[in-house]
């Protein structure tokens, strides 16, 4: 066993090393040998969009963020409400098209060459544009832009490949029944615009053309809507100058006109309400009450927005906490004040010249009656009067904080990026969009929420809707 007095010595021996040790290492004044040279983040430029129109039209935005990593994406000016009756859902297969096979590369070729630079690629379709997108390291952003042009440019659409990807949607058509929140945004769009009309057409690809859609179908859809002034390539954390030049390299043989020499055109949405309703095996009742809301071009699109922050709401398990938008008005009005309330949530859905604003409620099927209840009075109330200094105040911080933090992140600021050129044609900055913000006055929330409940009511329901009052009973309601 060891003494005392030999565990003090022990002691003092490890302790003198140690000191010793410490003595050769270098001061920490001392420069260590081969370090690059930092740089504060103060002397650097300050980030700011920059945007380039290449000779083709193709429209090429950038924001620098200093980082070691880039995420970039091609916007199109594309989706379901380009589509027809006869093509709908091509937009759909065209994204599970995506990075498959290519002119110049396999599929398993075009997995390997993203994984050898580590890189995560994705596409996605929406009504109004469609995205394929990527990020990766800051050295390999020229591998990321082959491959993002080789998907875009030169896609081989082969025919066991389209085979494969019918199947996968067939898999998840069949899933959707269990998303309450994925079908009720269908029935929504189509009773607010009507099925056969551009917004209210299926952004899933439907069962009866799943089957008939294929190449010809895919080819002509690349051809009328991907063209160069249709496009914007967007990133965050990159140079810019270095983007342009690898955009011009990559991107040079996009067409500039359709290949029919016809620029697509869409009707233009209009809104007219209405209602849809779907009985399903579901343990909760869901349903939507939603207005026209004027959509992204709309003069009332930054009170739209506010309005939104206002209404608040969320889940009645909510952690809750600081930032959860306790004090938001579906929370204090109804989620407290009404235990059986499942959830309770404002939302919006903008677009070119559409949009919509409304409330998502979901409770035990006995109660859907008094959801609609309790739902259309706190969208009576917010047009009744409008609200406090104090909460408008409050509506208008949560916005800003939304939005500035979200624009942190490489993946939110690109995007946010290339869907404001792709719609508006240019890029506002997040300190403009807080000036819009703090002119948001009470008088001018009601206003908005007076104009949204001049329109037509739109009503969707899911699960069992026995008891969801008929569509005259909740449209007098704002009469």
């Amino acid at each position: 066993m060891l003494s005392v007095t030999s565990g003090r010595a022990a002691a003092r021996k490890v302790l003198g090393m140690n000191i010793r040790g410490l003595a050769s290492q270098p001061s920490l004044d001392v420069e260590f040998p081969g370090m690059p040279e930092l740089t504060p983040a103060s002397n650097k430029t300050k980030p700011e969009t920059k945007v380039t129109t290449l000779p083709n039209g193709l429209r090429v935005a950038s924001e620098e963020t200093f980082g070691q990593v880039t995420a970039l994406g091609m916007f199109v000016d594309a989706g379901s409400r380009y589509e027809t009756d006869a093509n709908n859902g091509v937009s759909h297969l065209m994204e599970h098209m995506a990075f498959k096979s290519t002119e110049n590369r396999s599929h398993l070729r075009l997995v390997r060459d993203i994984e050898d630079i580590g890189g995560q690629m994705a596409a996605a379709s929406a009504r109004e544009f469609m995205i394929f997108q990527g990020e990766c390291l800051r050295d390999y952003v020229e591998n990321a832009v082959d491959i993002l042009s080789d998907t875009i440019v030169r896609p081989k659409l082969a025919p066991w490949d389209i085979d494969e990807q019918r199947k996968v949607i067939g898999y998840d058509l069949e899933n959707m029944e269990a998303n309450a929140q994925s079908v009720l945004t269908e029935l929504l769009h189509e009773a607010a615009y009507g099925s056969e009309t551009p917004l209210g057409r299926s952004l899933w690809c439907p069962e009866r053309n799943l089957s008939k859609l294929g190449e010809d179908d895919l080819r002509a859809y690349l051809q009328t809507h991907f063209t160069a002034p249709r496009m914007v390539l967007s990133a965050a954390g990159v140079e810019h100058d270095r983007l342009v030049d690898l955009a011009s390299k990559y991107f040079e043989d996009l067409p500039t006109k359709p290949a029919n020499g016809v620029d697509p055109i869409t009707e233009t949405a209009k809104y007219r309400g209405g209602e849809r309703r779907q009985s399903a095996d579901s343990p909760l009742t869901h349903v939507t009450l939603v207005f026209d809301a004027g959509g992204w071009k709309s003069d009332d699109l930054v009170d739209v927005c506010t309005l939104h922050m206002l209404l608040g709401g969320g889940g009645s398990f909510s952690a809750g906490g600081p930032g959860k938008g306790m004090y938001s008005r579906l929370y204090t009005n109804v989620l407290i004040k009404h235990q059986w309330v499942d959830s309770a949530t404002a939302f919006n859905c903008m677009y070119n010249d559409g949009g919509l604003l409304g409330i998502y409620g979901t409770c035990a099927p006995q109660d859907a009656g008094r959801l609609v209840d309790v739902m259309a009075g706190e969208l009576l109330d917010a047009a009744s009067k409008a609200p406090t200094a104090e909460e408008t105040e409050r509506a208008k911080n949560q916005l800003k904080s939304s939005v500035l933090m979200k624009l942190e992140s490489r993946q939110v600021l690109f995007e946010d990026i290339g869907r404001q050129i792709l719609t508006y044609g240019k890029h506002e900055s997040a300190a403009d969009l807080c000036k819009r913000i703090d002119a948001v006055t009470p008088e001018t929330l009601q206003k908005a929420a007076q104009k949204c409940l001049k329109s037509a009511a739109t009503i969707a329901s899911f699960g069992d809707v026995s008891a969801v009052p008929s569509y005259d009973a909740v449209a007098n309601k704002f009469k």
